[in-house]
């Protein structure tokens, strides 16, 4: 994440902290979380990622939260489409959750959301790609739509810990660039996958 995205966010939070009545309204926390990754397109394998990011508590019901995820997933070779190497993604997800039960143990809710989709794509470098006369593959970063089910558990009251399963969808396209400067090619990839979380919130 660019430092001055990371500081405008540090510098919004703290505003929102010394605002007048703010602890009386609304409930801030943070949030980390570890992710296991099952990608839609077959030629993209399965992995691990992370996420972190902050949730508003707004009513006793519903809730806003932005996140940052991270994810490398190994990619298979098909032909005229991906070559052989590491997928990166790092969206940015905005989101809304609402609580369908409150007031017990477990807190069972929906959430649905949207985000900008930033992908990178390294080609193997045991790849021997100088015979396919390929020097490298962008994947253009755009926007997408996410969705899914979650519950998360007291610890204590500053500390829940959270599980959740979600579905991201999104296709885009893939520009193909050679290495002797012919016209690149374009494909279009299916980058949607599902993801099953666990995390932990702090809430001040």
């Amino acid at each position: 994440m660019p430092k001055v995205l990371k500081l405008s966010i540090i510098v919004l939070l703290v505003f929102i902290l010394n605002t007048n009545g703010f602890a009386q309204r609304y409930r801030l926390g943070f949030f980390i979380n570890v992710a296991g990754y099952f990608p839609s397109n077959e030629d993209i394998n399965s992995g691990f990622g992370t996420g972190i990011g902050a949730v508003l508590s707004a009513t006793q019901n519903i809730a806003f939260s932005l996140e940052w995820k991270y994810g490398r997933l190994n990619v298979d070779k098909k032909e005229g489409e991906f070559q052989k190497g590491s997928l990166y993604m790092t969206p940015i997800l905005a989101s809304v959750r609402y609580n369908i039960q409150t007031g017990t143990a477990f807190t069972p809710y929906v959430f649905g959301g949207g985000g900008i989709f930033f992908n990178n794509y390294r080609l193997d470098k045991l790849e021997d790609i100088e015979e396919e006369n390929i020097r490298k593959q962008d994947i253009n970063n755009g926007f997408g739509l996410y969705g899914g089910i979650g519950s998360f558990y007291k610890l204590n009251e500053k500390i829940t810990l959270f599980i959740e399963g979600l579905y991201l969808w999104r296709t885009t396209e893939v520009e193909t660039i050679y290495i002797d400067n012919s016209s690149s090619n374009t494909f279009k990839a299916n980058l949607s996958f599902a993801n099953i979380l666990i995390g932990l919130n702090y809430y001040y």
